[in-house]
């Protein structure tokens, strides 16, 4: 049995860009802390096995670090999705996909977008794939397939995976948030959820509306 549900759209809300690049880059700052410490610690320890565990657990968080990095806004013009969204998820599949056997592909349309509209789409794909991972696979291995395409005048993003989650009945913060950005986008999200797999797809205006 397919289900197909659409989600209420929530009022559009601007964020304010430099307010996000601020905080973001004050928690690139704390990465590069966090890193160097592990990375001196291993280096005063006499103990080769706890060198290679704090040596991992600054690899780890230099993946994540990269991560942040990938979905910070990019400059001003305009921004290929195609480059965007393939960077953001090999670094989001590095730091968290990878480990647990998750495959993460992505396939794409050369679509052109603002880079404020790129970047709520990138914040979008972020969560989606987070989420198709955490509640379609359930953290098990699996395959996630990110496809961005042009439709006419629109950009139309699908998320999909091959593992078996239930429908939402209550939003939660991870919807609410796809939610907001699509409608920020002008555009709308909606869910389907099969035994074989779940699909979200955003689709908004490629320029802004109006």
């Amino acid at each position: 049995m397919t289900l197909d549900v659409r989600i209420r759209q929530t009022p559009a809300r601007n964020l304010p860009l430099h307010l996000v690049e601020e905080i973001s880059h004050r928690v690139a700052n704390e990465y590069a802390e966090a890193i160097a410490g592990l990375s001196l610690a291993a280096a005063g320890s006499p103990r080769s096995d706890v060198q290679e565990a704090l040596r991992a657990a600054a690899e780890r968080l230099r993946a994540h670090a990269e991560t942040h990095r990938a979905l910070l806004p990019p400059v001003k013009g305009e921004v290929d999705l195609a480059d965007y969204v393939g960077h953001l998820c090999a670094a989001f599949s590095k730091a968290a996909l990878a480990d647990r056997r998750i495959r993460l592909a992505v396939e794409t349309d050369e679509v052109w977008m603002a880079s404020g509209r790129a970047w709520r789409v990138g914040l979008a794909v972020a969560e989606l794939v987070r989420n198709a991972a955490r509640h379609g696979l359930r953290g098990q291995a699996g395959a996630i397939v990110v496809r961005i395409a042009r439709e006419e005048g629109d950009m139309v993003c699908s998320v999909c995976d091959d593992g078996a989650a239930e429908a939402v009945v209550e939003p939660g913060r991870g919807v609410g948030l796809v939610q907001a950005l699509a409608g920020e986008l002008g555009g709308s999200v909606e869910w389907w959820f099969t035994p074989r797999g779940s699909l979200a797809r955003v689709r908004a205006p490629i320029e802004a509306p109006g």
